[in-house]
């Protein structure tokens, strides 16, 4: 059962996106300068701070009217895990790779898994599980 995040005003796709891309920029600092990012399912690998969050702002920007739902959360001095589902509709490009087409409806549930070194992400793997919930018509 997906529980949408509860909110009392409704935010407009552009809000969610600016949101979005202003949080990656704000996080920018939290990454290593030669961190590596991972999606194991879809074979990508991007190398680097700057690499990284263009390839994350490219994501979001394939996402139309983003759901994001907090699974859960552990960690410890070396390693946070992170696992969230999101639900969109896919704008048919942006996510490389993606196992959707122009205009399905998704869920990606997503299990982060980041490696740190100090208080930094050194890695971050992304353990991804895709569902096409209404194929576009």
């Amino acid at each position: 059962m997906f529980i949408p995040c509860a909110s009392k005003a409704v935010p407009g796709p552009g809000e969610i996106l600016d949101a979005h891309s202003n949080f990656l920029m704000a996080a920018r600092d939290l990454y290593l300068p030669n961190v590596v990012w991972l999606a194991p399912c879809r074979e990508i690998r991007r190398v680097g701070r700057e690499e990284v969050i263009r390839h994350l702002l490219r994501e979001a920007g394939g996402m139309q009217d983003p759901d994001y739902m907090f699974l859960r959360r552990s960690s410890n001095e070396r390693q946070i895990i992170d696992e969230f589902a999101v639900r969109f509709v896919y704008a048919g490009e942006g996510i490389d790779k993606a196992p959707a087409a122009a205009g399905d409806l998704v869920e990606l549930k997503r299990v982060r898994i980041l490696e740190l070194h100090g208080s930094k992400v050194a890695a971050e793997t992304c353990i991804e599980n895709w569902t096409v919930l209404v194929p576009a018509r």
